[in-house]
């Protein structure tokens, strides 16, 4: 498969799922520090971006084993790749809330579950198409320092708040 492909997208995004539903229950599983940092620790719309972000950190190291030699340029992979880590949770929460415009009442358990998957899936295909374009500007070097900040911001904050959450909820009026 050539890492170019429009069809390599659909089968990433299928890669991309499998990483996010093993990194959903990893802390489950394996009830440890690294694993609390990396994986979801309950339901929250925050847990699930987190998941996303370190499910599309993942498939970039897989990516970039399977594909070195048919890699032509590693640093636009790599900052292709983390702009898509960055935006990956919050186009992820979009669609989840969409799902939520449509059918604004709870889900049965196995609705909530198969629209989540198809969610998720969704997601990584946007995010897949989008990276086509993206990899193709020049990454200068103030955009590469950019990305390499939001990435650390990214990352502290998902540690932080897996310890502990700050009294900010995103869909409360702070007001009332």
């Amino acid at each position: 498969m050539n890492i170019d492909d429009h069809k390599y997208i659909y089968i990433r995004s299928l890669i991309f799922l499998g990483i996010f539903i093993i990194l959903h229950y990893t802390y489950d599983w394996f009830p440890n520090i690294v694993f609390q940092i990396i994986s979801g620790i309950d339901e929250s719309v925050f847990q699930h971006m987190k998941i996303g972000f370190y499910s599309y950190i993942i498939l970039m190291i897989i990516e970039l084993l399977v594909f070195k030699k048919k890699i032509a340029d590693n640093t636009k992979f790599i900052f292709s790749r983390f702009f898509s880590a960055i935006f990956y949770p919050w186009i992820m929460f979009m669609f989840f809330f969409l799902t939520r415009v449509v059918y604004p009442e709870q889900m049965h358990f196995v609705a909530e579950i198969i629209s989540a998957q198809i969610t998720v899936y969704i997601t990584a295909i946007f995010i897949g198409f989008i990276e086509f374009e993206i990899i193709k500007i020049e990454f200068g070097k103030r955009l590469k320092v950019l990305l390499l900040i939001l990435i650390v911001i990214l990352i502290v904050e998902f540690t932080a708040f897996t310890f502990y959450l700050p009294w900010h909820d995103v869909l409360t009026d702070p007001y009332k």
